[in-house]
């Protein structure tokens, strides 16, 4: 037996016989047993060192004169049952020896073979300390159960689990709350039976893949019908269940109410949808009287925008770049509104300090709305419109890695439509012209991917500006 290294065994002996006392002491010193003994002769000293001395083992006579053996494990049994009792006696019958085993004794050892005794010591105490072990991990595990289950009853999230059939083995009182179905009748159900028909379908082909790969997921959004027929939103996370031989048993998991964030994020949309909305009236209203100063330019704004966001697609950018490119090229010019207007109309070429006044428009436009949050940079892209990668544009002199992606876009869509389309000072040169001119500078002045992507739009797609 492996004993505890802190203390000695702690033997209690029931013996009132001197010489066997001492027999029985050096039958346990000679097994290698390290321990203190305490020997009593009466039934009152017993007591009193059973709650004093509190032994480890009890090594008791089964003949005394005032206090039998039987008693003494009747009174240990009922009064400190953690205890256990040998019996050591002289002779025995076998009847009477069954009788000494069913009232509780651990073992018994006849005096005439002493020698056994220190080996059964050893045995009944290593028994009981895995007993002793046993009992505290049953219990340890009643109260971890009792504790889980207590957090699992006081959360206000449903908890469940579900079998390798993703079909409820288990589910929370909490369910009620949510979906209105009590938790037994849950049971037998899957996830799916719960949903939306949309979101059933959909998680159903998400919950196959997931399941085959044995992963975990979370946060996993889904529609549910309330038994009175309304929707909740629900956030869903689980983890995989296994077996103590590995083999894949399922789903435990959480379920989270998040109708009210959803609510809350579609009256945002529908917020920002509206600003957006007042924001392009009054952003178009600018952008009208700007137009209106210069009549040879209406509608470049909007061809531009056409052009830049066919570009963009072309390119693969994704939808919310496509829409940025498109909002910032329909007021890339908005700065005009501060060049004369007999400028932006003359019929001829313009002096220097004429060009210099209309290449202000594009800090200006900067200007007038950098202040407003739009949810990508669009006065900087206003800003950098008629940048070069070469650094020879305006009015920054930025260079290739300073421009953004979405500037050299509106550079080049800019350019074309001027090209092409009539001006105070010239008639248009047509598309052809204005397409020689951004490949002649591909790659110096024009950003080579946007150049290539607007080349093939009009001669691979056949693309074409709206008529105005």
């Amino acid at each position: 037996m492996e004993q505890e290294q802190h203390r000695k065994i702690r033997i209690l002996m029931l013996e009132d016989t001197p010489s066997d006392a001492e027999l029985e002491e050096y039958e346990l010193r000679k097994s290698g047993l390290q321990f203190e003994l305490k020997r009593v002769e009466t039934r009152d000293g017993f007591v009193q060192a059973l709650d004093e001395f509190r032994p480890d083992i009890v090594l008791s006579d089964y003949n005394l004169p005032d206090f039998s053996g039987m008693a003494a494990l009747e009174y240990v049994r009922d009064n400190h049952p953690d205890v256990p009792i040998i019996m050591v006696t002289g002779a025995l019958s076998d009847i009477e020896a069954v009788g000494l085993i069913h009232a509780g004794a651990k073992d018994y050892v006849l005096k005439d073979r002493l020698a056994r005794l220190g080996a059964a010591v050893q045995r009944v105490l290593s028994m009981e300390h895995g007993i002793r072990a046993r009992k505290a991990a049953e219990k340890s595990l009643r109260e971890s159960e009792a504790r889980y289950r207590a957090l699992v009853e006081s959360s206000s999230d449903w908890i469940w689990e579900i079998d390798e059939h993703a079909v409820y083995t288990y589910s929370s009182p909490q369910v009620f709350e949510l979906l209105g179905h009590r938790a037994e009748d849950v049971i037998g159900k899957t996830p799916f039976d719960l949903m939306t028909p949309e979101d059933a379908t959909r998680l159903r082909e998400q919950f196959a893949a997931v399941a085959s790969e044995r992963s975990h997921f979370r946060l996993l959004g889904n529609a549910n019908l309330h038994k009175d027929g309304h929707v909740v939103y629900m956030e869903t996370s689980g983890t995989p269940m296994f077996d103590a031989h590995g083999e894949f048993r399922g789903y435990r998991g959480i379920d989270r109410d998040i109708t009210e964030r959803k609510e809350a994020e579609k009256e945002r949309r529908v917020s920002a949808e509206k600003l957006e909305q007042l924001l392009m009236q009054t952003i178009g209203a600018i952008s009208a009287t700007v137009e209106a100063r210069d009549p040879y330019t209406a509608g470049h704004e909007q061809r531009v925008a056409q052009l830049a966001s066919a570009i963009a697609v072309e390119m693969g950018l994704s939808a919310e770049a496509v829409h940025g490119i498109s909002l910032a090229s329909s007021i890339h010019d908005l700065g005009k509104i501060r060049v004369p207007a007999e400028i932006l109309s003359k019929p001829g070429k313009l002096s220097p300090i004429e060009y210099e006044l209309v290449k202000i428009h594009s800090q200006t436009g900067y200007d007038i709305i950098k202040d407003i949050e739009f949810p990508l940079p669009i006065a900087l892209m206003v800003l950098q419109h008629h940048e070069r990668l070469d650094g020879s544009g305006y009015p920054q002199g930025l260079k290739d890695g300073q421009i953004l992606l979405e500037a050299k876009i509106m550079g080049v869509a800019d350019v074309v439509e001027a090209m092409s389309m009539h001006r105070p000072y010239r008639p248009g040169l047509g598309i052809d012209a204005a397409l020689e001119e951004i490949s002649r500078h591909r790659g110096v002045m024009y950003d080579a991917d946007v150049v290539d992507s607007c080349v093939a739009l009009f001669r691979e797609k056949k693309f074409s500006f709206d008529p105005q």
